[in-house]
């Protein structure tokens, strides 16, 4: 998006703490050159030792954004996920008068407004907020507290990038893209090896992703005998059309997870034309609802409680793999119309304030 406002002409600055994040989550991946207009700064890297000891992701964001207004005029704080940025940009508007807008993600939700954790300081954070973007789904929580609510797409593919495209390989290549954390089982990676355990076809299986729950999960592997796999580490998200062209099918699953969020991953990969192997909690209607319709024959779905039919499912797709292939999916909401419903929302709050 970031890229998208600058390609509009937009000074965009991105202030992120992605250089000081845990190293089970560290991208190292080559950076991609970015317009003119588009700057990414990174938070103070290092900071004293102290007492209690914390990383201090609140206040670094906070200074390097006064840092950056000393020599920039800025005009809105746009935040994704309420913990920790969505408070830091109600703490900038407070201290600057800068208007805020607030991007919440599934686990902002599950893990702490529905919860009630944070729940004096979150409540204040959305009261005070130019605009919200949610979804339907969650749109009359946020209205009962702050009627400036947008419903907008959580996400949408540039589709100049995220196209049918082939790197060739010789034999069927799944994959699965994503955090591996302490609850992997949520996301049915158990699931995973215990099906591909059991294939003895020629195939590739690459598991793409950190995480904390990295080292239990490949230990997992290995005790269940998965024999076939391939681990890589976190990509750059420009790199990602790149990945999707070299794999055949990408493995994502819902039903075990007790967190259901839209998934950026999936979304690309139905843009790219990649086959989807999924289950039957997966709702496709939520990225459907972008094009003209995803094609059946592109999801591919399994009932994770019969190991041994799923194992079946999946030693025929192999047997019958005639080479990669990909579907054409006729986006109606593009990238551009994405980017222009932002710029109309920037326009109204500015109006407004």
């Amino acid at each position: 998006m970031a890229k998208g406002l600058a390609e509009r002409d937009v000074e965009v600055h991105v202030i992120t703490n992605a250089n000081c994040v845990e190293g089970e989550y560290y991208i190292d991946d080559n950076f991609p050159e970015l317009p003119a207009n588009l700057t990414v700064h990174h938070v103070m890297p290092d900071i004293p030792w102290h007492i209690p000891c914390s990383e201090l992701y609140v206040p670094r964001l906070l200074d390097k954004f006064l840092e950056i207004i000393d020599d920039n005029q800025i005009d809105f704080i746009d935040t994704n996920y309420l913990i920790p940025y969505g408070i830091v940009g109600y703490l900038l508007s407070n201290i600057t008068g800068i208007p805020y807008i607030l991007r919440h993600g599934g686990s902002d939700l599950a893990k702490f407004l529905n919860k009630g954790v944070f729940e004096h300081l979150l409540r204040n954070v959305i009261q005070n907020a130019a605009a919200i973007i949610t979804d339907d789904q969650n749109r009359g929580f946020f209205e009962a507290i702050n009627s400036n609510v947008y419903v907008l797409p959580r996400y949408i593919p540039n589709e100049r990038y995220f196209k049918p495209t082939i790197v060739s390989h010789k034999i069927p290549t799944f994959a699965y893209i994503g955090k591996i954390n302490h609850y992997w089982k949520y996301k049915s990676l158990d699931k995973i090896v215990d099906i591909f355990a059991g294939i003895e076809a020629e195939h590739a299986l690459r598991f793409v992703g950190q995480g904390r729950g990295f080292a239990e999960f490949s230990k997992f592997a290995e005790v269940h005998g998965l024999k076939i796999h391939e681990f890589r580490k976190f990509i750059h998200p420009a790199n990602v059309p790149q990945l999707l062209g070299q794999i055949d099918y990408l493995l994502h699953f819902s039903q075990d997870n007790s967190i259901i969020d839209f998934s950026n991953i999936v979304c690309e990969a139905l843009w790219s034309g990649v086959p989807l192997i999924t289950d039957e909690k997966t709702d496709i209607n939520e990225y459907a609802q972008y094009t003209k319709g995803v094609s059946k024959n592109q999801i591919i779905r399994l009932n994770l409680d019969d190991i041994e039919a799923s194992q079946e499912k999946i030693a025929a797709i192999i047997n019958e793999w005639g080479g990669s292939s990909r579907y054409t999916n006729e986006v109606v909401y593009g990238f551009d119309r994405y980017i222009e419903v932002n710029l109309r929302m920037y326009e109204t709050i500015k109006l407004a304030s």
